[in-house]
């Protein structure tokens, strides 16, 4: 392998690592959206108080909650007057009757969005509609940024993948058609062809493993030691595998194409003898 060969190599390795720092960057934006969606939690107030415990008891079965909680309707008044400084007192606000709120939190992760759907339906078969607080509008609106941040990540992989793929390809392509040549300029020996055989099937195995496995073994020990969160996509990096395996595989049927071509060039051609003329000169004698 000479420096023409780990040039290439290296320009591998490095646009592989900026696919995977891309691909990083698009995690913190899609993990930012989830922690903002972990800042809205359901307000349930509920006025009948017999419904309190089938609803309690409904969350605790549901696994993927961040927490949850009950207070009395006088215990979040006094919550309410504290917060906003209200000129209020406990003697004041105990002749009024307060609903109870429960509040729901949700972790910051896929799960929770799905939690939110089945706390939802649970409570709407317990409380009227206009008793809960689930903040829809803002809500939404990062859902919607979470579904554009995924079709932008789809797209941007896809257009990554061809280029990757196009680049993989010509660049060995172009490095192993210039030892072909090369070698076409001077006699070569059976030990060389040989020799150059080993040394393709190296090449091969060294750009199919090393860029893509130097880029995401170096994000997941980065994630390991604590470098940095894990949080690009792991078909992200089964991309990069999945690539460099295709294009590995396209280099080598190229350049075997080009070997059976190359011989069928070089072989010495047939002499066909036409029948007359070959009855013709058995039937000469001998001089």
């Amino acid at each position: 392998m000479n420096a023409r060969f780990y040039l290439i190599l290296l320009l591998l390795s490095l646009l592989f690592g900026t696919w995977t720092y891309l691909a990083h960057n698009h995690g913190k934006s899609v993990q930012a959206c989830y922690d903002e969606l972990a800042l809205l939690p359901v307000y349930a107030y509920v006025a009948d108080t017999t419904a309190v415990g089938p609803i309690m008891d409904g969350l605790r079965r549901m696994t993927d909650l961040a927490g949850f909680e009950h207070e009395t309707g006088f215990q979040a008044a006094l919550e309410l007057i504290e917060a906003y400084g209200l000129p209020l007192t406990d003697a004041t606000i105990a002749s009024y009757e307060f609903p109870d709120l429960i509040t729901v939190k949700f972790p910051a992760d896929p799960k929770g969005i799905l939690a939110k759907e089945q706390v939802m339906d649970l409570l709407r078969t317990m409380i009227p509609e206009n008793d809960l607080d689930s903040q829809s509008g803002a809500y939404s609106k990062i859902i919607l940024e979470l579904e554009r941040l995924s079709h932008r990540n789809l797209v941007f992989n896809i257009f990554a993948g061809i280029l990757m793929f196009l680049i993989f390809i010509f660049s060995r392509l172009s490095y192993e058609m210039h030892i072909y040549l090369r070698q076409k300029r001077r006699l070569i020996s059976v030990v060389d062809v040989m020799r150059h055989n080993k040394l393709n099937a190296a090449h091969s195995w060294t750009m199919l493993l090393v860029p893509a496995g130097l880029a995401s073994g170096i994000y997941y020990l980065g994630a390991y030691l604590g470098r940095w969160a894990n949080l690009a996509s792991w078909w992200s990096f089964a991309s990069m595998g999945a690539l460099s395996l295709l294009a590995t595989l396209v280099v080598y049927f190229n350049l075997r194409i080009y070997e059976h071509d190359l011989v069928a060039k070089e072989a010495e051609p047939i002499v066909v003898t036409p029948a007359e003329h070959l009855s013709q000169t058995e039937g000469e004698p001998d001089a």
